[in-house]
């Protein structure tokens, strides 16, 4: 008598249960990306591209002790960091440095909805790090607001969610 035969044959195998939990797996990638919405994530990506900048122009007037200014305009979607000379360069693409989020890939749904510096919408950094003006600037990609504020006296840049 045949052993084999006599063994329950009441459940799966290693194989059916690897075959689908890759079935599974591959259903949630693509998914997955669907359901996640990007806005937030444009919006948060965004704020930190500008808080970084805010911060490499303040470095900048301190190092090189010349006034560096950041210039937005919200209408276009972008901002410039300058000195005296004219605009700077940008350290990694070695062009002027201009960001506009209008042509950066993964940004489409991004609005950058004011910056307000005293009635301006620049701010510039002294020799010493100090801002000229406090003020914000809003950038907003769906129902997702991100603020980033730079403080008057020492130039301190800050993030935060409004939505």
């Amino acid at each position: 008598m045949d052993s084999r035969n006599n063994i329950a044959n009441g459940g799966y195998t290693l194989a059916e249960v690897l075959v689908v939990v890759m079935i599974l797996s591959i259903a949630a990638a693509m998914v997955i990306p669907n359901v996640i919405s990007t806005s937030d994530m444009q919006a948060v990506g965004a704020a930190r591209i500008i808080a970084a900048d805010l911060q490499y122009a303040q470095s900048v007037a301190v190092t090189t002790q010349v006034p560096v200014t950041v210039e937005f305009d919200p209408a276009s979607e972008s901002y410039s960091l300058r000195n005296a000379s004219g605009l700077l360069i940008h350290p990694m693409n070695k062009t002027g440095y201009t960001i506009r989020f209008s042509s950066l890939n993964g940004y489409d749904r991004l609005d950058v909805t004011s910056a307000s510096f005293g009635g301006t919408a620049s701010v510039t950094f002294d020799e010493m790090g100090s801002a000229d003006n406090s003020g914000t600037v809003v950038v907003q990609a769906g129902a997702h607001i991100y603020r980033i504020a730079v403080a008057p006296a020492t130039g301190k840049v800050t993030v935060t969610r409004s939505s």
